[in-house]
């Protein structure tokens, strides 16, 4: 798959493609839609798919002093992208001067890109102000356009701005569901208090994002962690560490069936299910043995829920841990 940067001032030459379009953070059940349809539209018409989408985040050029929490980086999409298919992923500049072009101006820049078929989602809208929707681009005679309805679960929409109170709220599960795969943080391995190895001999991982991701409630969850090519069960906790009276959020895994000394590696995080609330232990013991009951639980999670850990790993290209009797 190739990743083209574009400034709308300074289009390359492009080949002919079918494209969908949107911001497509999470590319969710309901983005993937769009993306399908654009891939299957592109076969029948013997030419290359194409993803439009946007960076940096519009919200980020009109408001630079809010944070601006995302479910996926530009990265992250683009992978989910090629392996739902999709040729070319077109990374348009988002910028002042971008989102002053007209609705006829923008029609211009897609048909400068060779965009032969759009696909959009009923609820699509672009340009000056967001003047153009639907109506406009079905309207424009360069190309031509299959406008996609609202794709449901539970006769509600699929949508970021629904997943994200999931996520937030600790309910996975239902997050994962509706995003057809397991939520994950990336970022890279740093060190920690050491307490997991020396104090409760349960080391873990501890995660240092780069990125301003969505973060599940504070609590303890199934997972996985990925790093090199492979990935493994993970019993992972997001918070203080009431027992140790620390101020600091941490994001931290006991990595299962792994030993080694992973800091300043690349890894991703995936939170496949809560186990429990977070909470103060009277003792180092009572911490320990609720650890080792909450790991065990882990393992039983990656067998309930096989199928989505499988099609997870799938989906970041890394391979399942398989030597052990866990997946």
């Amino acid at each position: 798959m190739e990743i083209i940067r574009i400034n709308y001032r300074n289009i390359p030459e492009l080949p002919d493609s079918i494209a969908c379009i949107g911001f497509f953070d999470g590319l969710h059940r309901g983005h993937q839609g769009l993306v399908k349809a654009s891939v299957e539209w592109a076969k029948e018409e013997n030419i290359v798919s194409s993803m439009i989408t946007f960076d940096p985040d519009p919200w980020k050029i009109f408001y630079p002093e809010k944070r601006c929490e995302h479910l996926t980086t530009i990265q992250d999409r683009v992978q989910i992208a090629k392996k739902l298919g999709i040729d070319v992923v077109y990374i348009l500049t988002f910028s002042i001067g971008f989102a002053a072009n007209s609705v006829d101006e923008f029609h211009d820049i897609l048909n400068r890109m060779h965009i032969k078929g759009l696909v959009c989602g009923f609820d699509f809208q672009y340009a000056y102000k967001n003047s153009g929707n639907t109506q406009t681009i079905l309207q424009q005679n360069y190309f031509k356009v299959k406008v996609v309805n609202s794709i449901n679960e539970e006769d509600l929409k699929i949508s970021s701005s629904r997943i994200e109170p999931l996520i937030k709220e600790g309910n996975l599960l239902k997050a994962n569901h509706l995003l057809g795969y397991v939520y994950s943080l990336s970022g890279y391995i740093e060190h920690g208090f050491k307490r997991g190895t020396n104090i409760l001999r349960i080391p873990t991982a501890n995660l240092h994002l780069k990125d301003e991701y969505v973060l599940p409630q504070v609590a303890v969850y199934s997972g996985m962690v990925a790093f090199d090519d492979v990935m493994y069960p993970a019993m992972i906790n997001i918070g203080r560490n009431p027992t140790f009276d620390n101020d600091l959020l941490t994001i931290e895994a006991h990595i299962i069936h792994f030993s080694g000394d992973l800091y300043g590696k690349q890894a991703r995080f995936f939170f496949l299910n809560k186990i429990r609330d977070e909470k103060k232990f009277s003792s180092i013991d009572e911490l320990r043995n609720q650890l080792l009951s909450d790991i065990e639980t882990t393992k039983k999670e990656m067998q309930t829920y096989q199928s989505m850990v499988l099609e997870t790993s799938d989906l970041w290209d890394k391979k399942p841990l398989s030597s052990v009797n866990v997946f």
